[in-house]
């Protein structure tokens, strides 16, 4: 079988015929059609579909001898055919949270406190309203780190349930009186001094209804448990909208054990369209090297490690939004070292260059300990590098998991790095681009690859796609290829999910993870990369958005 494996793979390298005629008939097969394979060669017109693999990628001629009479054959009449995207950094709960609750900053609206109180107080009371079932009432919103009288605005809105408003970049949360009182927060300083120290107080001690990073998981603690059908309900929200982005694979950067079993039930009623990998870790919470800790941990590895769920990634915030390092080096080292050498992969969030300083010498410290081996230590964010560490990435065979979302926000002061994209793929080093949804809106790998090759950050949006975008034009020469920013959403951000063998490529014999584009994004002008639509995406071999 592995024989026979590697002969179909050498026929396509060869442009010959991809799958013998009499191979396992075709379910599907797409013809007509721009497929980019991110791999060689790296064009084909057809490619055909057996049960979840890749059955044939080739010329019409070539694949349709695979056909048979109950085959389905589409005619994409020129669309393009990509890879399906693996997003490698997306916080899925949050995400469906604001997907089935109140969202009231996404790429259509942005309701604010501070400039459009009135509408606030009234969308939200609105909403409240129409779920009087539901015990707490959860919102997405932007809103200042101090929001003046912020109780009193909450307390306006909803003076007699619980109400938790996420801030849109997930490091802080903004609650009313009821919230508090769940969460035990009064005038009485917190019992762990650091969680009191995320938690925003007035000049005379009094909670203002804003809880900072650590801080947050004493609410989080403290909500009730819901009913597995509820997040169910929830998290299947959230993996549709990423399947309308073209995206079939995520790596979720916060939860635990929790969110697994809800992934699981999801897959035990045969309604999972979104291949999961769970990482541990909560906003700005260090970990700790426990007993209760590593036999989650092992609990997680050794229940799910399948192509649909796993869970092998230890999450680290080497700083918050923007605070300096959370660690101290030497605990950090030696919690890379311990859980490298037990295999798990690690992934560190630095926005920082002293948060990209630690991570890395945490990484290297691993790799005297443990030997070199294929850890594919992450950095995530990276947007401010210092320029002696930027070798480093390479030499460490360290990813580089980034956004183009939030690309260009520092005023480019010389010797500061700024979202060093192009730099960072010269050293040799792996970059990959993903979303940190829903820190961004829309998790939008099209909107993304426009960002990454137009170094522009988007403003506003109409009901076509983004607008009014912003040029940045400090470090144009930071910018990648479209074709680089899909290879990265693909090709490498596979790599980066150990997932290369099975996914990321259009290739015999790899999943059947295929998302259809209305237009070929490397022929169109890179600032109108982002007028390409998903008309359809599949995953192991099923349709889960759209229509062919």
């Amino acid at each position: 079988m592995h024989i026979a494996k590697r002969f179909l793979k050498a026929a396509l390298l060869l442009g010959s015929v991809v799958a013998p005629v009499a191979a396992q008939a075709s379910d599907l097969i797409l013809v007509n059609g721009r497929i980019y394979t991110a791999a060689a060669p790296k064009w084909a017109e057809a490619i055909a579909v057996t049960g979840n693999t890749i059955e044939a990628v080739g010329s019409n001629a070539q694949v349709l001898k695979t056909r048979t009479a109950k085959t389905r054959v589409v005619d994409l009449k020129g669309q393009m055919v990509i890879p399906g995207v693996t997003d490698n950094h997306t916080h899925p709960w949050f995400g469906s949270l604001a997907l089935t609750h109140l969202n009231l900053t996404t790429e259509f609206q942005n309701i604010r406190p501070d400039t459009n109180r009135a509408e606030y107080i009234a969308r939200i009371k609105a909403y409240a309203a129409a779920h009087p079932a539901e015990p707490i009432i959860f919102v997405r919103s932007e809103f200042n780190r101090h929001p003046g009288p912020a109780l009193a605005i909450l307390d306006e809105a909803e003076p007699n349930k619980p109400l938790v408003v996420h801030h849109v970049d997930e490091h802080w949360l903004w609650v009313n009186s009821k919230a508090l009182a769940l969460a035990g927060i009064t005038d009485k300083p917190l019992p762990d001094p650091v969680e009191e120290s995320y938690v925003e107080r007035d000049a005379g001690g009094h909670p203002t209804g804003v809880l900072d990073e650590a801080a947050m998981e004493v609410m989080e603690r403290a909500l009730p448990p819901m009913p597995m059908d509820e997040q169910v309900r929830i998290l299947e929200a959230g993996e549709h909208y990423l399947n309308s982005m073209g995206v079939t694979s995520a790596a979720a950067m916060t939860g635990g054990l929790d969110e697994l079993r809800a992934w699981d039930a999801i897959r035990k009623r045969g309604e999972l369209t979104l291949r999961v990998r769970q990482s541990f870790g909560a906003v700005a919470v260090n970990h700790h090297m426990t007993d209760a800790f590593l036999a989650d941990l092992e609990l997680a590895r050794t229940t799910w490690h399948d192509d649909w769920l796993s869970a092998n990634i230890v999450k680290f915030f080497m700083d918050g939004d923007p605070t300096p390092p959370l660690y101290k080096a030497a605990d950090y080292n030696a919690l890379v070292k311990e859980l490298d050498k037990r295999g798990y992969y690690m992934v560190s969030h630095a926005l920082t260059p002293e948060g990209v300083k630690m991570a890395l010498d945490g990484y290297q410290a691993a790799q005297e300990a443990n030997g070199q081996h294929d850890a594919r230590f992450r950095l995530t964010h990276g947007e401010r590098i210092n320029p002696e560490d930027m070798p480093r990435l390479a030499k460490l065979h360290v990813v580089l998991s980034t956004q183009p979302a939030f690309c260009c926000e520092y005023d480019g002061k010389p010797g500061q790095m700024d979202n060093p994209w192009r730099s960072v793929m010269n050293t040799g080093a792996t970059v990959v681009f993903d979303s940190d949804w829903p820190c961004s809106w829309p998790p939008s790998p099209i909107d993304g690859i426009e960002q990454a090759a137009n170094r522009w950050i988007y403003r506003q949006y109409d009901a076509r796609g983004p607008v009014g975008s912003l040029k940045h034009d400090h470090q144009p020469g930071e910018a990648v290829s479209p074709e680089d920013a899909l290879i990265a959403y693909t090709r490498t951000a596979a790599y980066a999910n150990h997932t290369e063998a099975k996914l990321g490529t259009l290739e015999a014999g790899k999943l059947a993870d295929i998302v259809v584009l209305t237009k070929n994004i490397l022929e169109l002008p890179k600032e109108q990369i982002s007028s390409a639509r998903v008309s359809a995406t599949i995953v192991g071999g099923k349709l889960v958005y759209g229509a062919l």
